[in-house]
């Protein structure tokens, strides 16, 4: 019996991702391999990258150097269709900019609606899922110092 764990490819794969806005690094060496099923939650510092990376994993932002993977298609290269890709990736901005009319859930639900014609029941049983993931790694996290370097 093999183990599926293994024989499963990464969602995501980042190798060796580094970003420079002018002189200053933002990201220096980022790896990453986030699997199918798998909910992660980039917790951090302002300014310390978060967006940077998010926007760089949606190919919003070019990367310096380094290789981001979508479902093992090399979004850093230039014959990579993008939006062929953004159709299977998702991202709510910081600045977030929803629907006024439409309650949180309903503006995270809207994309898988409109864009893979997921019904609005599965649509928002998916967004509350993964705000209660968030919700519960954030959490896991509230009782923990900084980690000194």
């Amino acid at each position: 019996m093999s183990d599926n764990k293994t024989e499963q490819k990464p969602v995501i794969r980042i190798e060796n991702l580094h970003k420079y806005f002018g002189d200053n690094q933002v990201l220096r060496g980022i790896d990453l391999e986030v699997m199918p099923g798998e909910k992660v939650v980039v917790l951090g510092p302002s300014g310390s990258g978060k967006s940077t990376m998010l926007r760089c994993i949606n190919a919003l932002e070019e990367t310096t150097s380094g290789k981001i993977y979508v479902n093992d298609v090399d979004i850093t290269s230039p014959k990579t269709d993008i939006n062929k890709v953004r159709e299977h990736l998702g991202m709510v901005f910081q600045r977030f900019n929803l629907w006024p009319h439409k309650t949180v859930l309903e503006n995270v639900a809207l994309a898988p609606k409109l864009v893979s014609g997921v019904n609005k029941a599965e649509a928002e049983k998916k967004a509350a899922a993964a705000k209660a993931a968030a919700e519960a790694a954030a959490a896991a996290k509230a009782a923990e110092a900084p980690k000194a370097e």
